[in-house]
């Protein structure tokens, strides 16, 4: 595997954007669970599940022809960042923080997060984002 030491610009073009549309399609609501890797020599490799994820948020984001940027998370957080990650606002974070919902401490008059809090949160409002719309479609599913 070739290392670079300063950042390389990725180049969507129209039909790697259109093959990405196709796999959305295809895949529907599911989920990604597994993302493989078959090298020229047969060999196999399986992504660990984090890796794996942000290679289908890749997929989603070339799909929606949304433009496609990345950044190392830092140890620590600001307010601002962590709400972005976890895709909340920041006053809601911030009452997530006073309730105890989400640690963070303070630098100065500032709130900090650890990336691993930040990215627990993430998951655990996918999880329950995830069975609120599988409970109102069965609920929905009921009425037919």
């Amino acid at each position: 595997m070739r290392q670079t030491t300063t950042p390389r610009p990725l180049r969507v073009d129209e039909v790697a954007r259109a093959e990405a549309v196709d796999l959305v399609e295809r895949a529907g609501d599911r989920q990604v669970v597994t993302v493989e890797l078959h090298l020229d020599d047969g060999t196999e490799l399986v992504l660990p599940e984090r890796l794996g994820g942000f290679v289908a948020n890749l997929v989603r984001s070339m799909a929606d022809g949304a433009g496609v940027s990345t950044s190392i998370l830092p140890d620590e957080m600001t307010t601002t960042v962590a709400a972005d990650v976890i895709g909340i606002s920041r006053p809601t974070l911030m009452k997530a923080i006073g309730r105890g919902e989400i640690a963070a401490h303070t630098v100065g008059t500032h709130h900090r997060l650890r990336r691993a809090d930040v990215l627990a949160a993430r998951d655990a409002r996918r999880v329950t984002r995830a069975a609120a719309a599988r409970e109102l479609l069965e609920s929905g599913e009921a009425f037919d």
